[in-house]
């Protein structure tokens, strides 16, 4: 077997560096080592196996919390039980809101229904931010929070294709400006409050002041606007989509520490996303869900601050030299425990 070193590059250089197995043993190979994409294959298979339990520890984390972002995009494997598949699968990603030791979680699927979801989040209760995809209400025990950023997104779309003198006549540009007003207000807190002890209080406060007379005008617009509007025009499909959302996003006005998008699940899933252009597809499902829970342990030791290489290294050292069922150990081995040693860490310039 390689040593923790060789694995920890090996698995860094596919899920944080983007690299195929491809172009990972021609790499090796211009070293004189001579690595197949069948042994590197392996290796990040049984890497995702021996990390399992910190996989599943950070997961009973991710639970306790009372604010999830949510997301999901698809993946191809080629082999499913051993047969040509070629099937469009999905990969799951759940991220812990708000920035106090951050949990990015992805999990892989077969399908794209809600039950996927509802059985991942069990024993989940709190406030669950997605997009408008309605297989999330099969979560139990949940506060929906929706996307302001999606519903700017359909407006954006049609005022973008628009000439100037089209767009002085446009509808559509109302509904963006509305958007516009309530991100205005967001870019003012973090520029005022932001790092203050009270800056989740005093976003509330402000919130409600400032934002809620501007979501009721825009919640009255769309119910105006929509009347008219054809329903499959690109207007018609805006208001449809903003009148569907728009009375929960009244969620994100009752607690300060709730953010008005899911741009944070959109920014954990991107790793991923950038991964799968280059590799393209998953062999086997096993690969995927290693690929799952490998992208996992990155992406959470990444958003705490640590040098995921040197991390991968320690968890291998310290998981072999370990009783895994020890719950002290695995609690020790979170990326945000202060235990973690300071070379784990990301140097910050001064």
């Amino acid at each position: 077997m390689a040593s923790n070193e060789l694995l920890a590059h090996v698995v860094s250089m596919k899920y944080q560096y983007a690299m195929p197995l491809y172009r990972m043993e021609s790499y090796f190979s211009m070293m004189d080592v001579n690595l197949s994409r069948q042994t590197l294959s392996n290796w990040i298979i049984s890497c995702a196996t021996e990390l399992k339990p910190v996989f599943n520890y950070m997961k009973e984390e991710l639970l306790k919390r009372d604010y999830i972002h949510a997301d999901e995009t698809y993946l191809k494997v080629i082999e499913e039980n051993g047969k040509d598949s070629n099937s469009k699968r999905f990969m799951w990603l759940y991220r812990s809101g708000g920035i106090e030791n951050p949990v990015i979680l992805y999990d892989y699927q077969k399908t794209r229904s809600g039950s996927c979801a509802e059985e991942f989040l069990e024993g989940f209760s709190g406030y669950l931010q997605t997009d408008g995809y309605d297989g999330y209400n099969k979560v139990k025990n949940i506060k929906r929070l929706y996307c302001m950023a999606h519903i700017r997104r359909k407006f954006f779309e049609i005022i973008s294709s628009l000439s100037p003198e089209a767009l002085k006549q446009s509808h559509a540009l109302e509904g963006f400006n509305y958007c516009e007003q309530l991100y205005e207000i967001e870019k003012e807190l973090r520029e005022q409050y932001m790092g203050s002890d009270d800056y989740y209080a005093d976003r509330h406060i402000i919130r409600l002041k400032k934002s809620a007379p501007i979501l009721k005008k825009f919640q009255e617009y769309v119910d105006n606007e929509i009347v008219d509007a054809l329903p499959k025009s690109p207007l018609g499909k805006a208001l449809a989509y903003a009148q569907k959302l728009l009375p929960y996003m009244r969620t994100f006005l009752t607690n300060g520490c709730l953010e008005i998008d899911n741009n944070a699940a959109e920014r954990a899933i991107k790793p991923f996303v950038i991964g799968r252009k280059n590799w393209m597809f998953s062999k086997t499902s096993k690969g995927a869900s290693s690929s799952a829970l490998l992208y996992s342990i990155i992406e959470t030791a990444k958003a705490n601050g640590l040098v995921t290489e040197k991390y991968l290294v320690y968890l291998f050292e310290v998981l072999a030299s370990s009783e895994i069922k020890e719950r002290d150990i695995l609690e020790k081995c979170m990326p945000w425990s202060e235990n973690i040693p300071d070379q784990l860490r990301v140097k910050t310039a001064k």
